[in-house]
């Protein structure tokens, strides 16, 4: 699907355009489909919903960040029920030194690292699913996530501005 295609869409279904916003913040942040769908994607679909004024900026970066939070969620519990059986796994269990010094550094610097990991994008799906793998508790890591989402809802706002008002 390409980007021409997805804003012809929007242009033709506007009322459709938050559940666009909501699915790949959502993606983005999961571990399953966020090393498919590149963050570059959700940023072309806000300058376009906000450049077109199909949505407000506040309502793109409100739903964004519901959809980056709950995205988070999935990933940290999917850690928190599979990532045990995963490590045990023969494949991990080679890797057990690599696998040992990143928990060491997940378990001493866990909630710092989802707000680190929600903006680097090559790790913002695997951080909060790592972090399930953890014994960090699920309020921390709510806590640290509410947090991380929120800026970077602030960094989605400043940026869709300042590079929108350039495509204008």
């Amino acid at each position: 699907m390409s980007l021409e295609k997805i804003q012809e869409y929007l242009s033709l279904n506007p009322e459709y355009a938050w559940l666009l916003v909501f699915a790949f913040a959502f993606g983005e942040s999961m571990i399953i489909t966020g090393a498919f769908i590149p963050s570059a994607i959700l940023f072309s679909i806000c300058i376009y919903l906000y450049n077109t004024d199909i949505l407000s900026i506040y309502l793109i970066a409100s739903v964004a960040v519901v959809g980056a939070h709950l995205g988070d969620l999935v990933g940290f519990f999917l850690g928190k029920t599979i990532g045990p059986n995963l490590i045990s796994s023969k494949f991990f269990q080679k890797r057990q030194k690599a696998i040992n010094r990143v928990e060491n550094f997940l378990d001493r610097f866990g909630p710092y690292t989802v707000i680190l990991g929600r903006f680097i994008p090559a790790i913002r799906p695997l951080t909060p699913f790592l972090l399930g793998i953890t014994d960090l508790s699920s309020i921390k890591f709510y806590r640290a996530d509410v947090i991380a989402c929120l800026a970077w809802g602030i960094a989605l706002i400043l940026l869709v501005i300042s590079v929108g008002s350039i495509f204008e």
